[in-house]
């Protein structure tokens, strides 16, 4: 089961990061002690760092996070998505007033059309904000 695991694994890494990777075992194999990591092997890695993200590339080449994060810089770094929907969503403290028998209804949208619809009796906005924290807390 280990294997097939790695092997998946391999696959997904882009032909870029596996090259670097062959780069940097060729490298530790024939290093000296004491010896720095290239400058060219470096930044190699700081690239794939802003295209795909410091944790992902640092744990694949297996380099320190925090030095490949220092190398990338604080502005380098690839940018969120930025946020269509609401950053805050009020909701009355006590129960909705539907019909007798009938459920109180919530429905919320996120920007990438994603839709939450909550049917419940006698809800609070306390019962109900777990539930929209975790929903507009996915990522698309």
């Amino acid at each position: 089961m280990a294997t097939t695991k790695c092997i998946s694994r391999t696959n997904h890494l882009s032909l870029q990061l596996q090259e670097i990777a062959a780069r940097l075992k060729a490298w530790r194999q024939t290093r000296q002690p004491g010896q720095r990591i290239p400058e060219p092997l470096w930044a190699a890695a700081v690239r794939l760092a802003r295209v795909h993200g410091l944790s992902p590339i640092a744990t694949a080449l297996k380099l320190s996070y925090y030095d490949l994060q220092r190398r990338v810089g604080p502005n380098h770094l690839r940018s969120k998505p930025a946020a269509t929907g609401p950053a805050f969503v009020a909701l009355p403290a006590s129960p909705w007033n539907a019909g007798p028998g009938e459920p109180s209804t919530l429905e919320v949208q996120r920007g990438n059309g994603n839709r939450l619809t909550l049917r419940l009796a006698h809800a609070t906005a306390k019962d109900l904000m777990p539930l929209l924290q975790l929903f507009l807390r996915q990522r698309p």
